[in-house]
C-alpha cells in the first residue's frame, strides 16, 4: 500500500510540475502486449516446496482513454503462465483483469513515458505435474485483488500507432509477479 501511495504522489507531483505538451484530442487506445514475466512464490498450498522462482511468458491487451492533458484511464486482462512439455512438470497460470490511471508524459519528437498505478483481479492456477508425482495430480486455485505498479515508454510510429515497452510489478497474495512486456498501441 505504501508503494502505490507513493507512486500516486509522484505521479500528481509531476503532473502540476511538468510543462504539458497537451495532445490535440481525446484518445482511445487499444494495446496488446506479450512478453516475459516471473513469479515469485511464497505462500501456495500443494507446491513443492523448494520452489521459489518461475519464468513465464504471456499474452495480454489493454483498453485506454488518453485525456489532452496526458491523464490514462486503463482497463485490460492479461494471462502469464509456464511452459511445460505434455504437462510433466508443475504449471502455474497467473489470470489478471485490471484496472489503472496514470499520466503520460510527453517527451518531444513522438516518444513518450507512462507512468500507471492500478488495481487487479486475479487468479493464480497450479496443476501438479505427473512426471515425478507419485499421488493424484492435484490443481490449486488462489485469487485476489491486488494493487500493481507499470512504467513504459513508447515512439510514435504514425497517426495510429506507437510501439513500446512496459514494465510491470506487484506484491500478490502468493509472492510477487512482474512482467516486462512489448506493446503495440492503437491510437482513435
Amino acid at each position: 500500500m505504501r508503494k502505490l501511495c507513493m507512486a500516486l504522489a509522484t505521479v500528481c507531483a509531476l503532473t502540476t510540475t511538468t510543462p504539458l505538451l497537451a495532445a490535440e484530442r481525446t484518445e482511445f487506445q487499444i494495446s496488446p502486449r506479450a512478453g516475459p514475466g516471473v513469479l515469485k512464490l511464497d505462500q501456495f498450498r500443494n507446491v513443492d516446496d523448494d520452489l521459489a522462482e518461475i519464468d513465464t511468458g504471456g499474452l495480454g491487451v489493454s483498453f485506454a482513454v488518453l485525456t489532452p492533458i496526458g491523464l490514462l484511464v486503463e482497463g485490460g486482462t492479461e494471462s502469464y503462465g509456464n511452459f511445460d512439455w505434455f504437462n510433466a512438470d508443475d504449471e502455474f497460470i497467473l489470470r489478471q483483469h485490471y484496472a489503472a490511471i496514470g499520466y503520460q508524459f510527453q517527451l518531444g519528437d513522438g516518444w513518450y513515458i507512462v507512468a500507471k498505478a492500478g488495481r487487479a483481479k486475479w487468479k493464480l492456477t497450479s496443476e501438479e505435474g505427473f512426471l515425478f508425482n507419485d499421488d493424484d495430480v492435484e490443481t490449486d486455485v488462489q485469487r485476489g485483488y491486488e494493487y500493481f505498479w507499470e512504467l513504459g515508454f513508447g515512439k510514435r510510429v504514425n497517426d495510429v500507432m506507437s510501439l513500446g515497452a512496459s514494465a510491470r510489478s506487484g506484491s500478490y497474495g502468493f509472492g510477487d509477479a512482474g512482467s516486462v512486456a512489448f506493446v503495440m498501441t492503437f491510437s482513435f
